[in-house]
Formats: C-alpha cells, structure tokens, sequence
C-alpha cells in the first residue's frame, strides 16, 4: 500500500470511526432522553358550547416517532393523530363535555407516561355572558365595535383555503379560527344588546301586570315596621298553586335556594333601628325558596316563594326566555296566616360601577334599588308597561 492510498485508509477509518460513534450515541440519547416540545397550537381557547370552536389542532416537534401516543384530558375529549411533516406531528382534538374546565391536555406515550403537557383555556358561553352583561350599553358597543374591526380584518381567511397565498397552510388555520372566535364573540354581544331593546315577559304566562295598589312596588307594609324598610318591593303575579313559572329574560342563574325551612324564620332579627344590611337579610328569609336570574340588561331578578324548582336549574347555568323553570307556593310571614298564592317578583337595577364588574356577591345585588324606586302609584300605573310585554 503507497503512502497517499495508506492516508486515505486512515482518513476513511476515522471519518467513520467518528460518524458511526456520533450516531450510536444520538440514538441512545434519543431513545432515553427524547425531546419533545409543543410547537403548533390552532388556538389558545377551547369554546365547549360550540360545535366548531369545541375542536382544535396541536403539533409537537420531537426527536423520535410519536405518531401512536394519545392526547388525553379529565374531560370528556376524543383525539387522534393527524400528519407528519419532517420531525413535525400533528393532532387534532375535540372536547365533548361542556361543564368540564380542566384546561390541561396532556401527549401520553404507548406505557402512559406524560411525555408534554398543553394548557388551554376553557371559555364557556355562561363565562362569556357573566363577563359581558356587567357592561352597560355603551360600554358593549364599545366592545362590539372593536369585534367589528378585528373581524373585517380577518375575513381574506374565512372560506376555502386558497393555496395560492403566501402564508403556509397552518397560518392560514391560525387566522380563520381567530376569525370564527371574533364571530362567536360578536354574535353573544349582539344578542344582549337585542335584548335589551325588549321588554320582561310576565312571569306567569299570558298574565297581566298587576295594578292592584297592594300588589305593587311601594305600597307599605307597616306591619313589617321592626324587622323590614317596611315596603314592598316589585309585584306579585297571582295565580294557582303548582303553576309553571317562566324565565322573563335570558341569561344566568345565580343563586338558587331550594330548602326553606320553618326555622328558618326563627332569624329574622326584630328590633328598631335595625341596618339596611339587616333588613334587607330579613327579606331574604321571607323570600323563602328563591331562584336568582341575572338578565339581559344586567338587572337581577328574585323569584320568589317557589314550590317545585326544577331539577335543571343550577347555578352557572344559562335560561331561556319562555322557559318553564320552577312553580308558585305561597307566602310565609311571621304572624301572619297566608293563603294567596303567588310569585312575588323584585328586580333589582344595576347600578353599573365599571370597578365592580362580575364582582358583586348576593348582599351587593340586595342593596340594588328596585325598579320604580319611591315612586308613586299614578307613575308606577304609568311605567310599568314600559318594562313587561
């Protein structure tokens, strides 16, 4: 062998000595320190409530095949593999369970092991309307118009993909799902700020508003005079014992009482001079079963002295106008023997404090003035058709 075939043998022998190591080694480190990393997601936010944005995409860079592994959740949530693009894996995912908000996701291996973990977050459509009907009007067009112009921008990727743009296939995703979410969101604002151009329903189908002098806002009530302010509230909407009471309005349900007991009338406090925070914690109790409504037009509804307050009503759940959700009983009063039975019905005004949005807690919503506050029966007689259909 001459000196330069020699030198290329040793050169050879080394180059391959160097690789053939190199390799050896990448695939050791590779098989037991894999890295994987999440490099794609569709979108941030997971909208349980829909039937499109439910759905989402995520892709993991990773060093080693991860095509079998399993996106998994505490919530109830399909997934399946999707691509390979190079070292690039895609997956897509739906949830199918709207009361879960567990916002993490995680990438499990073949022996289950937790190998990423993805973090999402869960907008529910009660969290979207409890966020937005604590903004008056104005504030919600502000917020509508904003949509409004995000939206016009976005709408070159609404449709078909055009594979003819400059922007790679999953930027174009990106985009058309920050649109379809501007669109949830637009549509939930414009469907409060219709609401609030209509009236109440009664809350006792096809009933009338009371004009009865005791059954309004403001008539006395002196006999309450060491326990209450001693005045009535809203209206009580006669009717038969068991009838169906319907939603006035859409929205929340925010507190549902359902066990009223007898004792209960036990802490009413009596005496003079009590605070307002008092009195009102008196009314509280001669409410008895109650069920909370927060509506369109960020009021809060008390419907009171219920019976049968149906299985499906919940806090944190979303009613419809026209929805039968519990029936009537009857008043209970200390010292006094009842037997007319009704739905007694405050709403209570938002004040609107921008600092107290979503804030408020059950002793705020009390404090609220009723509608047609110490006004007099003439223009209450005279208002009233002006908030019920």
């Amino acid at each position: 062998m001459n000196k330069k075939n020699f030198f290329i043998y040793i050169l050879t022998t080394i180059v391959f000595s160097v690789f053939f190591w190199y390799s050896i080694v990448f695939w050791i480190w590779n098989l037991f320190w894999p890295e994987i990393k999440t490099s794609f997601k569709l979108s941030n936010n997971i909208y349980p409530d829909s039937l499109t944005l439910k759905d989402n995409k995520v892709a993991f860079t990773s060093n080693i095949d991860i095509s079998n592994y399993n996106l998994i959740s505490s919530c109830n949530m399909h997934s399946n593999f999707v691509s390979k693009q190079d070292n690039i894996y895609y997956f897509s995912l739906r949830y199918f369970d709207n009361k879960c908000n567990d916002n993490f996701v995680f990438l499990k291996d073949e022996k289950n092991n937790n190998v990423a973990t993805i973090k999402f977050n869960i907008v529910s459509e009660y969290q979207l309307y409890s966020n937005l009907i604590d903004y008056n009007t104005k504030k919600l067009n502000i917020v509508y118009n904003g949509l409004q112009k995000k939206k016009k921008s976005l709408l070159k990727y609404n449709g078909k993909y055009n594979k003819n743009l400059w922007i790679s296939y999953y930027n174009y995703l990106i985009h058309n799902r920050t649109l379809n979410e501007v669109l949830y969101n637009t549509n939930i604002i414009k469907s409060i700020l219709n609401l609030r151009n209509k009236k109440y329903l009664t809350p006792i189908d096809w009933t009338k508003v009371p004009e009865r002098y005791t059954k309004l806002p403001n008539s006395w009530r002196w006999y309450r005079w060491d326990y209450t302010d001693w005045v009535h509230h809203w209206w009580d909407f006669d009717w038969e014992f068991w009838e169906q009471v319907i939603a006035i309005d859409d929205w929340l349900i925010v507190r549902v009482i359902s066990d009223f007991d007898f004792e209960d009338l036990n802490k009413v406090k009596k005496w003079a001079n009590l605070s307002d925070f008092d009195k009102n914690r008196n009314l509280d109790i001669l409410r008895w079963n109650q069920v909370w409504l927060k509506t369109s037009k960020w009021d809060v509804a008390f419907y009171s002295h219920l019976n049968d307050i149906y299985s499906n009503i919940k806090v944190w759940e979303i009613v419809r106008k026209w929805q039968a959700i519990w029936t009537i009983w009857i008043t209970w009063i200390p010292d006094k023997n009842y037997n007319d039975y009704h739905v007694h019905l405050p709403i209570h005004k938002n004040p609107y404090k921008i600092n107290m949005v979503w804030k408020y807690d059950y002793d705020d919503y009390m404090a609220w003035a009723w509608y047609f506050k110490w006004e007099t029966l003439a223009e209450t007689l005279k208002k009233q058709n002006n908030v019920f259909e």
